[in-house]
């Protein structure tokens, strides 16, 4: 299917961290879980009316082809030059037998922007009667895009800067400068342009990445045959507060990150002669570096302060699909003869390995001929080597100026997962220089092997080692060849870890600690949550489920996080709770049971149900899985309302249950007292209900106070808490935790 969806970035606030912190969660993060959601979770797409896009792909999907170009003439028409709507009419208008009409349309959308060339090369709606026509086009254009990305790139040589234009949009005299040059850490820029009328920096700030004005940049490697990248970084800098702001797209995360080092100077806001400088430092493009790409390719293009394009190179529209692995772009040639001495730069086709070798391609700068040093070793994450014997070093003749040193690299004695390939060169002149790059080494039938020791967990538990298994194998399929494995290597490691905690115990579920867990939501679909599982938990004792709902999906992962260090404290700086510490978690079980916290991830509009399914749904797998005749259930938020009618459920019984008043408590909104009455009713019979409500924020907004009106007029009998301050995840957790061990764990419980 050939219909083309653009989906727009969400507008986002930034905080800032340096480089290195974000080039360290994208190679190789720390188990956090925040992060690790964000890699297993990908959120769907909202529920709503299907956009024209989405009608058009459907409708062509199933045949209703004359209905499906009708809508896309009328979205052409009421919106011209949009250059995926453009391609979707030349595919339907191929596809309704209108040739001469197809490759007009076609044309059009090449001329808008539609930069995807070899897709359209073999897009089966071009093709037919009309094929030759639309070929020519295609070629037509990429010849024109290489043309234009020569004419309006630059040659650069070490510390000269070299000049090239943006043209205007609008064809009028008021395009801008850009001056590159290339430094030993990197690529400056200073990009000179009108902005008159603030047009491109308005005073109430420039965010490019929400198409708000400002200056968008893209680099990454060029391919010769089409003047497009293959693998692009972007980075948008802008203004805010004032301040100028430099921010990268991380691809692994689909979000924007604002980076210190990025940050850009701007002089001349608002009038005929706007000044920004800035650098982009080549560790941020990594692996992919002069000295081994030989050529770049730029993109540059300014936002005004509306969202309209300004001046730019090859005309994309950043802002809109800044995850673009591919985009035509403008020629960056390095002379290669004036990097300096004593330079060490390295490439693999890919940063996975499924085989047992892939090449390396080294190439060194060294002022003097004669012979150097070579040594290739592998590494883990602290710097050991991997090798049984050690790296055995070789001798390489060098001659001065550039040298290519190609190997092939054997991993067939390395053992499999994240390691390092890491080149040291020893030079004639005695420099030494090093180069490193992480590669995830799986090895022939990974994925057979993992399916093979998945069958072995207990079928309840298959589940979340399978959802794990399949985020690696969708992360892999979708990796860019020579991005850093980091995020999937993450997440493989987690894997790793469960596969070996259930050889040593017979189960994925840790005798301590923290881990994501697959349950089953409404209608047999997976729901990831997070089981917390207390410190010092007897031998023989069983598992008491304590449900968590209503956490956004940032906040759950805290949550569970900040129950884990408040047990760890032992409670005694809970919560500014200067009156009652919560006893040490040994001391907390009763009955032989122990806890352990399910906090869910957050609602999520692409689920199955509505809030009360998702969470009926939840409280029966824990009861089934840890075979409990009754669930102790926290409810905030969203969350309230479904808690409310659980405690009448016969399918699960609901032995305690906690509710959190804030600010946002709002299950009903605008209801009378009558109909809270109504929907609340009358108490089920021996629930013991704990209300905690935080006094300074339901004075300003929420229902709670009248939620907590309705229920004392209904009879319902509870333990009044009232809390100063803000209802964070930190006050949740340390509330769950003091409440779980004053009331203790009691009911009939599995392990």
């Amino acid at each position: 299917m050939s219909v083309r969806i653009r989906i727009q970035p969400a507008t986002t606030r930034l905080a800032s961290v340096n480089l290195a912190a974000v080039l360290v969660a994208v190679a190789l993060p720390a188990a956090v879980l925040s992060v690790l959601l964000s890699v297993l979770l990908a959120a769907p797409v909202a529920r709503a009316e299907p956009s024209p896009a989405a009608r058009i792909a459907e409708w062509q999907r199933t045949g209703r082809i004359d209905e499906a170009l009708a809508l896309c003439r009328q979205e052409n028409a009421a919106h011209p030059g949009d250059p995926d709507m453009l391609y979707n009419q030349a595919c339907l208008e191929n596809r309704a037998g209108h040739a001469a009409a197809a490759v007009e349309c076609l044309r059009a959308a090449l001329a808008a922007g539609f930069d995807d060339l070899a897709f359209a090369e073999s897009d089966p709606d071009l093709q037919g009667a009309a094929k030759d026509g639309l070929r020519a086009a295609i070629a037509e254009c990429r010849q024109q895009r290489r043309e234009l990305g020569a004419r309006r790139g630059a040659k650069l040589a070490i510390g000269r800067p070299a000049t090239i234009s943006l043209a205007s949009p609008g064809g009028d005299d008021r395009g801008a400068t850009l001056t590159l040059t290339w430094v030993a850490t990197g690529l400056d820029l200073r990009l000179e342009a009108d902005d008159t009328g603030a047009r491109y920096l308005p005073a109430d700030g420039a965010a490019p990445w929400a198409g708000k004005g400002g200056v968008l940049v893209a680099l990454g490697d060029l391919s010769a045959k089409d003047a497009r990248t293959s693998d692009a970084f972007v980075f948008g800098f802008g203004t805010e507060k004032g301040s100028g702001v430099g921010s990268f797209f991380v691809v692994e995360t689909g979000r924007w990150q604002r980076v210190r080092e990025l940050q850009p100077k701007f002089r001349g806001a608002g009038t005929s002669h706007l000044v920004m400088d800035a650098s982009i430092p080549w560790e941020a493009i990594r692996p992919f570096h002069p000295l081994v790409d030989g050529a770049l390719g730029i993109e540059v293009t300014l936002v005004s302060g509306d969202g309209k394009p300004g001046p730019g190179l090859m005309g994309r529209k950043l802002w809109e699909q800044p995850d673009t692995a591919q985009l035509a772009a403008a020629r960056l040639e390095f002379d290669l003869a004036s990097a300096p001495a004593g330079a060490l730069q390295g490439r693999t086709p890919t940063t996975i390995v499924t085989g047992r070798s892939i090449a390396l391609n080294l190439v060194a700068t060294s002022g003097d001929a004669g012979d150097g040093t070579l040594t290739i070793d592998f590494r883990d994450g602290e710097g050991n080597s991997l090798l049984a014997d050690g790296a055995k070093p070789e001798t390489v003749a060098l001659v001065p100026g550039l040298n290519a040193i190609n190997r092939a690299v054997d991993f067939s004695k390395v053992r499999g997962g994240p390691c390092r390939i890491a080149a040291s060169l020893k030079l004639p002149s005695g420099l030494q220089s090093e180069w490193s790059t992480w590669v995830l080494n799986l090895g022939p039938e990974w994925e057979a092997s993992y399916r093979t020791a998945i069958a072995k967990v207990p079928a309840e538990e298959q589940p979340t080692a399978q959802y794990y298994l399949a985020a690696v194998v969708d992360a892999v399929h979708g990796h860019r060849p020579r991005r850093n494995p980091g995020a999937m290597t993450t997440t493989l490691g987690d894997l790793n870890l469960m596969l070996s905690r259930f050889k040593q115990t017979g189960s994925l579920v840790p005798a301590e600690g923290s881990t994501p867990f697959v349950y089953t939501g409404p209608g047999g679909s997976d729901r990831l949550c997070l089981l917390v599982v207390p410190a010092g938990r007897p031998a023989d004792s069983r598992l008491a489920p304590i449900v968590l709902a209503g956490q956004t999906k940032d906040d759950a992962p805290r949550l569970a996080s900040r129950i884990l260090r408040f047990l760890e404290r032992d409670g005694s700086e809970a919560a500014g709770d200067k009156t009652v510490a919560a006893p040490p978690p040994a001391t907390v079980a009763t009955a032989g049971s122990w806890p352990v916290y399910i906090v869910t991830a957050g609602e999520d509009p692409g689920r199955d149900g509505p809030p009360l399914a998702e969470l009926r749904a939840c409280l029966q797998w824990a009861s089934r899985r840890f075979e409990a005749d009754k669930v102790s259930l926290v409810a905030q938020r969203e969350a309230v309302a479904p808690a409310l009618a659980m405690t009448r459920d016969r399918d699960v019984r609901i032995e305690r249950l906690l509710l959190i008043a804030d600010e946002t408590l709002a299950p009903w909104p605008n209801a009378t007292a009558a109909e809270l009455d109504r929907r609340i009713g009358p108490p089920p019979t021996g629930l013991d209900l704990t209300w905690v409500e935080f006094a300074q924020e339901t004075t300003l907004g929420g229902q709670g106070r009248a939620l907590r009106e309705a229920l004392g007029r209904q009879g319902w009998s509870m333990q009044d808490v009232r809390v100063r301050g803000g209802a964070n995840y930190t006050q949740v957790a340390d509330r769950t935790c003091l409440w779980q061990s004053r009331t203790g764990t009691t009911g009939t419980t599995g392990r």
